[in-house]
């Protein structure tokens, strides 16, 4: 669906519902109307929550992102991979331990999907160059596993925690060459037409396409105009 048609839709959507009073509180033939401006917000809006919902299962079937091949194909769009080398590692105060290291995540990561580092560290002998997984932790959950040789840092996995300024910190009883990441990104506004005024959503004032598999544009159109309704206080029924 273009956004030519995501508008056009929106308004034959808002008008049919009106027209069927297919409000639970009103009788009201009142013109309701949204400018571009409006509608491209109430898209973007459905988008973002139809992009959490099939992720995390919270959706009709009941099904997440990992659950099958549909739902992965709904999202694969969104899907980036991130490989830091050793020069992307950053200083950023102390960490939880000495062998702490830091790297800052992408500005549009939403969700990691996946994870694994490259060890580049001699002393490990047979293991050294061999991918690991990385087991994201909690700083509590740290303090409780730091010494415990089956939970803890070891040459077969490593740990992760998160800070709230998108930065992870990795900790590793060993040197790490690489830290590889795959992730789910979000998506892109849906912008009707390039906005006036110096208008912006989510740092973007141009026209701009939803990106994701058309088989979800019915179910975010759908979604967007309940929001809009929601808005001139009138409640949908499903």
């Amino acid at each position: 669906m273009t956004v030519e048609e995501f508008s056009n839709n929106f308004d034959t959507l808002i008008n049919s519902y009106r027209r069927f009073k297919d409000f639970d509180n009103t009788d009201s033939q009142d013109s309701i109307e949204f400018n571009e401006y409006e509608k491209s917000i109430f898209l973007t809006n459905a988008q973002k929550d139809l992009v959490i919902n099939y992720y995390s299962g919270n959706n009709p079937l009941k099904q997440s992102f990992e659950s099958s091949e549909e739902f992965r194909r709904y999202l694969n769009v969104l899907i980036k991979t991130k490989e830091y080398q050793e020069s992307d590692k950053i200083t950023t105060g102390i960490g939880v331990s000495n062998n702490s290291i830091f790297y800052k995540l992408p500005d549009d990561l939403a969700f990691i999907t996946f994870e694994q580092i490259i060890f580049k560290d001699a002393s490990l002998k047979c293991y050294n160059q061999r991918r690991t997984l990385v087991y994201p932790i909690t700083q509590d959950e740290y303090n409780k596993v730091k010494d415990n040789p089956f939970r803890g840092p070891s040459k077969y996995k490593v740990l992760r925690l998160d800070y709230d300024d998108n930065t992870v910190e990795i900790v590793s009883n060993n040197i790490i060459g690489k830290y590889i990441i795959k992730y789910l990104s979000n998506p892109e506004p849906i912008i009707l037409e390039d906005l006036p005024n110096g208008l912006k959503i989510e740092n973007i004032g141009t026209k701009t396409e939803c990106k994701l598999n058309p088989i979800l544009h019915n179910a975010i159109l759908e979604n967007a105009v309940r929001y809009a309704l929601t808005t001139k206080g009138y409640n949908i029924k499903e």
